[in-house]
């Protein structure tokens, strides 16, 4: 028995390792904290978020962003201080997700144990926003993996018959596929030993293979991870699957998509193809207005990009459309 111990260590690592191709990264510099603790009725930790809203304003559109893999809800940044000086209507909120540096509950981070909390804590935070702005049209932001939990959440709010839990959904770098180069048998690999373990920890970085990820026109995935404050060194075995579950039902997700829809991407994504997010969109009914903005040169953090101007440019002219529509 002491002989095999090893070599299923090092089997885990192995397939963890595989696993690398289906994350999202996602870094960012500087953070602002905000405490709030809803009310025993939503039944919630407390979130920790960040707010960019004009002082005085009444806002009549709010964004409520989810950050990525690996990120912060300061990874928003450059978005929002581009709309409080040009659209001082619009507000931006993004929470901690859950699992991630910045979770208040340090015991968590690098783990999720039921990734149905994720909707649940949007949910939870879309009432809170709410409440302080009842009347502002509600915008839900999803990058990269964001965009799985805000996709996911929507998905099984209106698929069971419910009302739109937003007026509009946004999705940038979303992962819509798994990587045709990762074998189906690697995936049950990585699933078999996370039911034998699914507490059981691993480092992405170190098991990426020594491959580069590019994030950006001139950063990589270890350098940014390095100067990260809330970067996570070892992530459970049942997120990294949970996320892997999530990214092969977005399909499904887009079909249920009623609300107008923004979905951005860019050609050098080392996540997702071009062509797997075509494919993506395809799926989302004719009725819906849906926008697609293509960046052939864009990588996976859009918002931090070379072309991150362009981006938010058509992030801002997106929400002036959605404000003429009425």
């Amino acid at each position: 028995m002491k002989r095999q111990i090893p070599q299923t260590c090092r089997l885990i690592r192995l397939a963890t390792g595989l696993l690398f191709a289906l994350l999202i990264a996602n870094c960012a510099p500087s953070y602002t904290l905000v405490k709030h603790s809803p009310n025993e009725e939503l039944r919630h930790e407390t979130f920790q978020y960040r707010k960019w809203l004009r002082s005085g304003s009444k806002p009549d559109t709010v964004i409520i962003a989810l950050h990525g893999f690996c990120g912060a809800s300061i990874d928003y940044e450059n978005l929002a201080k581009h709309l409080l000086k040009n659209q001082p209507e619009t507000a931006v909120y993004a929470y901690e997700v859950r699992g991630q540096g910045r979770d208040p509950l340090k015991e968590r981070r690098g783990d999720i144990d039921d990734p149905a909390n994720w909707s649940t804590d949007l949910l939870a935070f879309t009432q809170l926003v709410k409440k302080e702005n009842p009347d502002a049209r509600i915008v839900w932001f999803g990058e990269s993996m964001g965009s799985l939990i805000v996709s996911h959440t929507y998905n099984d709010m209106v698929s069971k018959g419910g009302a739109a839990p937003c007026d509009a959904i946004g999705v940038t770098s979303p992962v819509v596929a798994i990587r045709g180069d990762f074998p189906t048998w690697k995936k049950e690999l990585v699933r078999g030993f996370s039911k034998l373990a699914p507490g059981a920890r691993v480092s992405i970085d170190a098991l990426s293979g020594g491959e580069p990820v590019q994030m950006t026109e001139d950063s990589i995935h270890s350098e940014q991870s390095e100067t990260n404050s809330w970067h996570v060194d070892k992530h459970t075995l049942r997120l990294l699957v949970t996320l892997g579950d999530m990214i092969e039902t977005m399909p499904e997700c887009a079909s249920h998509y009623q609300v107008p829809t923004l979905v951005l991407h860019g050609g050098q994504d080392f996540f997702t193809s071009p062509d797997d997010v075509k494919s993506f969109v395809s799926q989302v009914p004719a009725s819906t207005d849906l926008t697609r903005k293509y960046y052939p040169k864009g990588h996976h953090l859009l918002m931090y990009d070379s072309i991150k101007d362009e981006v938010i440019e058509d992030i801002a002219t997106w929400l002036d459309e959605l404000r003429d529509q009425g």
